[in-house]
């Protein structure tokens, strides 16, 4: 063959695979500096991390995300997280948003994650009132207070005192009882302000309080009016039913059912007649002698005979 043939086909095979490559070289570059612009850096969690925790370089890292999908808050350097103490439970895998953590010089713990202004108030609940542990923190819940009006001698009531509160943490502490033992009584940490701080804990000290979760999206604060026992049994008919057989059929401030006649008063059996009239038709009793009366034993039986001259 010509070898001016072979040089110009090698040479040409050669170009043709520059070519390709270049062209391969220039299709990523471009690729990947439109993936580039459609997306940014942010920050994800690498393992769970729990509220209340100073965050290390071990639990995040930075990856790539599609800019369309980015939250509004996303961190996206890691100086903005490393230090910070969480305000919420932070999910594996999960983006870390602002709203997440506390002031870059917030103390881990408890004192860490309290919204300014806000107070931790630490109230009693037994396992029903704690919503049978599933209440957890960052939730929130509506306080019930179930006790007796200041009013004299009225009956308990049941009352929401604070509605979408947030739980800060919850678990156990030992405390003593009236007798001096020892006694573990669940507890649950609240968010509050100084105000409902002080309303808390004189419901807690004067009754009992209950706790209901809610959605933490919903915002809605209804004004409730309470619960008396007639609320909740709703039936008088049935409350006068309870009072059968007592010594107070309508007592207790009872109304008397609508329809109901009073008391017979006494019946006249005498009707309209004069009151001597009356003395003369009434049973009259004669009196009997004692002395001129023996008494016959016949057996148990015992019986006087008055003696006739």
């Amino acid at each position: 063959m010509n070898r001016r043939f072979l040089i110009a086909l090698a040479g040409a095979v050669v170009f043709g695979l520059l070519a390709i490559y270049l062209a391969q070289v220039y299709l990523q570059q471009r690729t990947e500096r439109i993936i580039a612009e459609k997306e940014t850096k942010v920050i994800i969690a690498n393992t769970d991390i729990p509220m209340g925790t100073k965050i290390s370089a071990e639990q995040i890292r930075e990856v790539s995300y599609p800019k369309e999908l980015v939250p509004e808050g996303a961190t996206r350097k890691e100086g903005e997280v490393l230090g910070r103490v969480t305000l919420a439970n932070i999910t594996s895998k999960t983006l870390v948003l602002g709203s997440q953590l506390a002031g870059p010089e917030a103390q881990p713990g408890l004192s860490g994650i309290i919204t300014e202004g806000m107070r931790s108030v630490s109230v009693r609940v037994d396992e029903a009132s704690g919503v049978a542990g599933f209440i957890a923190p960052g939730s929130y819940v509506d306080v019930i207070a179930i006790m007796s009006p200041q009013l004299e001698g009225a009956k308990p009531v049941s009352k929401v005192i604070l509605q979408k509160v947030r739980v800060l943490a919850g678990g156990q502490q030992m405390e003593t009882k009236k007798d001096g033992k020892p006694a573990l009584v669940n507890t649950v940490t609240l968010e509050l302000t100084p105000p409902q701080s002080e309303k808390i804990k004189l419901a807690e000290s004067e009754g009992r309080l209950q706790l209901s979760i809610r959605n933490t999206t919903d915002q809605e604060i209804p004004k409730t009016p309470g619960a008396t026992k007639r609320d909740v049994l709703d039936d008088i008919a049935l409350e006068r039913r309870a009072l059968e057989g007592t010594r107070q059929p309508y007592g207790g401030g009872l109304a008397r059912p609508a329809g109901t006649p009073p008391p017979f008063p006494p019946i006249n059996i005498y009707g309209n007649q004069p009151q001597q009239q009356q003395q003369q038709m009434q049973p009259q009793i004669k009196k009997v002698n004692l002395e001129k009366t023996i008494e016959l034993i016949e057996g148990s039986k015992r019986s006087r005979v008055e003696m006739v001259p």
